[in-house]
């Protein structure tokens, strides 16, 4: 059945109170065992008060149909402050495109959500464009599966103090009434099977609004439970002043084919800190002192330029009692952070079963590539130039790291660094034209300190022109063991370094 709003009464002159009308055209949903469709045509509606949508609901709003918060709730939900379920048995089947659905948060600065879809399964946003929001997210996804978001635009927010952390869309579980307070219960139903693809997150240019401080992600857990089977994909991201893409207590992951213009930090997947009591309670409430891990992800084809004022272009953070495992991160292009950057490019700790592979790092801050405390890394065929620091870093207690067929070249720091009692690493076939050494300072194209069972094979360096250069090819220190090297070839340089 189709409903047009106007035959229920709604005006959509931008004074006259909407919300009544427009929810009763809604209500036929409720009513009507195969659900209703419902058409907002042009016109800007005053809303008076939260619309609440129910499963079987496909609203098609026109591209002008603007829909204006004028009250201090939530603009939309998928169930009334009463009702309450369980899992994923909610209103469900709902579709909601196109339409500008604007907070007006500026003018209404009480923080909630824009858009609070708990409980429900088999939920599409699709070509709405969501502006200025208070506070809090521009659509909370709590305890729900099977939910696309697509060639959405997700404009403008107001920062109304303590909310700096803030996510355009979240991804969340029905963890208490703090977490998702539209409606419970709160039986820890996290979200599965979610796509959000084709989708803008920037400034929408109101004054007293500002870009969104993060574009997707999660910030809270528990533990025995994840997220799971995430794909974010051909998205931009521009001038957000924290993460595009925060993954926290996520398994099963594709952050693929987005653009990321000058944001504070890039692409991030974290496991619970231990440090954080409200983050490792298990789903009794029990509070474990641990962290979780975290598996299967894939960081692939990713371009991000500029900014990382904030943190890394990619950031893999793990715990010692929450690994990373199994991580992808390939094909990615980090280039050209601003003067006040000091971060790496690609940042891997407590990492198990991680592949650091043809990527392109250009002109960042800090070290291009940087891993620790974890185990079984290729770090294979990256492309490296112009860093403020190491082009490969390998520190604090990692095992078994290969280094192989990487081009690197004009770093300020060294080469390749092996340090921090590593264990078993391989050194092979990379290329490095360029290191800022010299008789004042002490770096290396190759450089190893406190580390067992390292191979160095078949490596190139030459010296750059200008201060690109370094007095000795490799550095080993007497705190090494077992250290192997043939086949390397360093033209026109002195012979090894020692203490």
């Amino acid at each position: 059945m189709r409903i047009n709003i106007e035959n229920y009464g709604a005006v959509g002159d931008g004074q006259t109170k909407d919300a009544v009308v427009i929810q009763a055209a809604l209500d036929e949903a409720k009513w009507r065992e195969k659900g209703v469709t419902v058409i907002i045509p042009a016109g800007t509606y005053r809303l008076e008060k939260t619309l609440y949508v129910s499963s079987n609901t496909h609203i098609i709003a026109a591209p002008n149909a603007r829909l204006v918060r004028d009250h201090d709730g939530y603009l939309v939900t998928n169930g009334r402050p009463k009702e309450s379920f369980k899992g994923y048995d909610g209103h469900s089947n709902i579709t909601i495109e196109g339409g500008i659905w604007d907070f007006n948060g500026v003018e209404r600065r009480k923080m909630h959500n824009c858009f609070a879809i708990g409980h429900g399964e088999n939920i599409t946003l699709e070509r709405m464009e969501i502006r200025d929001v208070a506070g809090a997210h521009a659509v909370e996804i709590c305890g729900c599966r099977n939910i696309w978001i697509k060639g959405c635009r997700f404009l403008g927010f107001i920062d109304t103090g303590g909310r700096a952390f803030s996510e355009a869309v979240q991804i969340d579980l029905m963890k208490a009434v703090w977490v998702f307070s539209a409606f419970g219960t709160y039986d820890q139903t996290p979200c599965k099977n979610i796509w959000i693809m084709d989708c803008y997150f920037g400034s929408s240019g109101t004054k007293g609004s500002q870009a969104w401080p993060r574009g997707i992600g999660s910030h809270s857990s528990t533990i025995g439970v994840w997220h799971e089977n995430i794909m974010i994909s051909g998205n931009l991201f521009e001038a957000l002043p924290k993460q595009a893409v925060r993954g926290y207590s996520w398994r099963n992951v594709q952050v693929r084919d987005n653009q990321l213009i000058d944001c504070g930090a890039g692409i991030e997947m974290a496991s619970p800190p231990v440090t954080d009591v409200k983050d490792t309670k298990n789903i009794f409430g029990k509070q474990t002192g641990k962290s979780q891990p975290c598996e299967y992800v894939e960081i692939v084809n990713n371009i991000i330029t500029g900014g990382l004022t904030y943190h890394h272009g990619i950031h893999i953070i793990g715990e010692k009692t929450g690994v990373q495992q199994n991580v992808l991160v390939t094909g990615n292009i980090i280039a050209d952070a601003v003067e006040q950057s000091g971060f790496a490019g690609i940042n891997v700790r407590y990492g198990d079963t991680v592949k650091i592979s043809n990527n392109l790092v250009r002109n960042v801050k800090g070290t291009a590539v940087m891993v620790g405390r974890g185990k079984n890394h290729s770090i294979n065929g990256n492309t490296i130039s112009y860093t403020g620091g190491e082009g490969i870093a390998v520190n604090d207690s990692m095992e078994m790291v290969d280094i192989k067929n990487n081009s690197i070249q004009y770093v300020q720091g060294n080469g390749v660094l092996i340090t921090g009692k590593t264990k078993i690493a391989v050194i092979l076939a990379n290329t490095i034209h360029g290191v800022s050494g010299g008789k004042k300072d002490k770096v290396y194209p190759i450089s190893i300190n406190q580390a067992d069972h390292v191979t160095i094979s078949v490596n190139t360096y030459v010296n750059a022109t200008g201060e690109a250069q370094a007095s000795y090819p490799l550095y080993i220190s007497s705190s090494c063991s077992h250290v192997m090297q043939y086949g390397n070839h360093f033209p026109s340089i002195a012979e090894n370094a020692s203490e």
